[in-house]
């Protein structure tokens, strides 16, 4: 339970690492591609309330993704920063297909509150996005779970 606990916990890290690295790409690049009006719009009337029900739902999807991530780390054997690099890379890749139906359905951006996501620079800000959960994510899990499985005094 311990390490599910820990899963957890880093991958809520991981999702606020997230969450910095978007702020500075949306700063810097002054792009309309931010994560949470795109995940509350899928709800229906969550475009009102995006603010709160995006960042409700990105922390409950980083801290789903820390469980998967705790399940599987042994399939990558490579230290914790680089595992979990590629871990959250290998997510954003094999969702990516979903971008291009979202940039077609999606309400926020059929507004243009949202701009398409399926072109190169808000994959690279994405990619930029995921380096940011996956480092944090893979550096707090290995190191809680050395720290557990250190014997005690």
């Amino acid at each position: 339970m311990r390490g599910l606990g820990h899963a957890t916990l880093a991958g809520l890290a991981g999702a606020v690492a997230f969450l910095f690295a978007m702020a500075v790409d949306l700063a810097v690049l002054r792009r309309r591609t931010n994560d949470l009006r795109l995940l509350a719009g899928l709800l229906p009337g969550g475009a009102r309330f995006w603010p709160l029900l995006g960042t409700l739902m990105h922390l409950a999807n980083g801290a789903a993704l820390g469980v998967l991530y705790g399940r599987l780390r042994r399939v990558f054997p490579f230290s914790g920063w680089l595992a979990g690099s590629l871990f959250a890379l290998a997510e954003n890749l094999a969702l990516w297909p979903i971008v291009a139906l979202l940039d077609r359905v999606h309400p926020e951006i059929r507004a243009g509150r949202l701009e398409p996501f399926n072109r190169p620079v808000p994959f690279l800000q994405e990619v930029w996005r995921h380096l940011a959960y996956g480092l944090t994510l893979g550096i707090l899990y290995d190191r809680w779970q050395r720290k557990e499985s250190e014997p005690a005094p």
